[in-house]
């Protein structure tokens, strides 16, 4: 994304718009207070014919909930295509809001132009073309290349991302091929909540392992590069730099929601002895709770016992000897003298875990009159879900399609109904199976 119209920022070249929007905007007085497009993510890059994509989107400037409606235009034929169905479900502003999925790209040059207005209220700017209104709108621009085994590398496969805690880690990113390899990768992330990039935050690595500072939603950046690239020498000279330009060969993009979910499970003590040093282990209420079968502990320094298994509260004797904010691995034994959960400590410290909470998938669908039954559109933040499908009670009476993306049911329901919705993932297994309540479309 080289360029676009008017005022726009670009965090790297061509990965994503990020700051800045399009039109004469600017703010008087009297003038309400209208959402801002602040960023548009693609989620993997090169490009490639035959490829299709997905976009994000977020807002800034305004507290509450937005709209988008999404065209994409093939430069070449100068034809537009709607990527939404009308403006999408509303949703708050500051939340990233994925679109749905494009065909396959031919190869050649394409615009992406996202509206954005306030739910429930008319746009302060409206368009013949359209018959619509909008408050404010962006474009970037795109370039679908030829396959070049010898020079690109392709990153169509999905990222392996793991989330405990506040920690991210990705292994890596599936089917990676072109360039050869083994690959690395780099990791650049957004505060959805203020905005914010921060470039470079781990270097190269063969796998990404990032702590972050605090809990909340971010858009993972992943840059994956080759030894074998000519763009290699670039990231060697710039791997300190603010620079990222010509330092990858590709990327995907990811939205991760993190949490702060700490517990402490036992507290430790130590002190010398005449005979190496003393420990003691016992356990907090949240420690009982997690592992309620632990009776008993040891102590290992690394994976080697310096300790016999005594019973938890009860003091054992450490050699070799051991000492205040030492490190050490206390394991967690049941009354059979088997193990049941070891942890890192620096004695005198509280042994701790990450406790990942139960996150309950929204699924939302809204429905609108057609011709021949009914057309419905749903949408979700189940994991691992890509497609659906509407049921009536236990029959099916939709299609399986994208998320995202409209289908039409019958017999023909109404806002106010109930139906089924069962959520699939790439390889069309079921993840889940949801009753929800019909919403009347825009």
């Amino acid at each position: 994304m080289k360029q676009i119209k008017k005022t726009l920022s670009i965090f790297m070249a061509a990965v994503f718009v990020m700051a800045g929007f399009l039109g004469n905007v600017t703010a008087k007085a009297a003038e309400a207070v209208v959402p801002v497009i602040n960023f548009i993510g693609v989620e993997h890059s090169p490009l490639v014919v035959g490829d299709t994509e997905t976009f994000t989107v977020t807002s800034s400037n305004y507290e509450g909930k937005v709209q988008y409606r999404a065209f994409l235009q093939n430069v070449k034929t100068g034809k537009w295509t709607e990527l939404t169905s009308g403006y999408t479900v509303a949703q708050d502003g500051k939340s990233v809001v994925t679109l749905p999925k494009t065909s396959a790209f031919e190869l050649g040059k394409y615009k992406l132009s996202v509206w954005v207005k306030r739910d429930g209220v008319a746009g302060k700017t409206f368009s013949k073309a359209y018959n619509d209104s909008y408050d404010n709108y962006l474009v970037s621009n795109l370039n679908c290349v030829a396959k070049d085994d010898a020079n690109r590398v392709y990153a169509t496969g999905a990222m392996n991302v793991k989330v405990e805690g506040l920690k991210v880690t990705i292994d890596k990113i599936e089917g990676l091929n072109g360039i050869e390899g083994p690959y690395q990768y780099r990791l650049h992330y957004m505060d959805v909540a203020t905005g914010t990039w921060t470039k470079n935050a781990t270097p190269y690595a063969d796998k990404v392992e990032f702590t972050f500072p605090k809990a909340g939603t971010y858009v993972l950046d992943v840059y994956a590069n080759t030894e074998k690239s000519t763009t290699w020498k670039t990231y060697l000279a710039n791997k300190n730099a603010e620079k990222t330009i010509g330092t990858f060969e590709a990327w995907k993009l990811a939205v991760v929601t993190v949490t702060d979910s700490t517990v402490n499970v036992f507290d430790t003590t130590v002190k010398a002895a005449t005979f190496g040093s003393t420990v003691n282990v016992t356990m907090t209420a949240e420690g009982t709770k997690q592992f309620a079968s632990a009776t008993q502990y040891q102590i290992l320094n690394g994976t080697s016992p310096i300790s016999s298994i005594v019973a938890l509260g009860t003091p054992t004797t450490v050699f070799p000897a051991k000492a205040l904010g030492d490190k050490v691995n206390v394991k967690l034994v049941n009354a059979s003298g088997v193990e049941v959960k070891t942890i890192e400590v620096l004695l005198g410290q509280s042994g701790k875990i990450t406790v990942v909470p139960p996150v309950k998938a929204e699924v939302k669908a809204t429905v609108k009159t057609a011709t021949f039954g009914a057309t419905v559109t749903v949408t979700s933040t189940q994991v691992g879900a890509v497609k659906y499908q509407v049921l009536n009670g236990t029959a099916a009476i939709s299609s399986i399609v994208d998320l995202g993306t409209s289908t039409t049911i019958f017999p023909a329901k109404v806002a106010g109904d109930k139906v089924n919705v069962n959520l699939l993932n790439a390889a069309g297994t079921v993840v889940s199976t949801t009753e929800v309540v019909l919403v009347a479309a825009q």
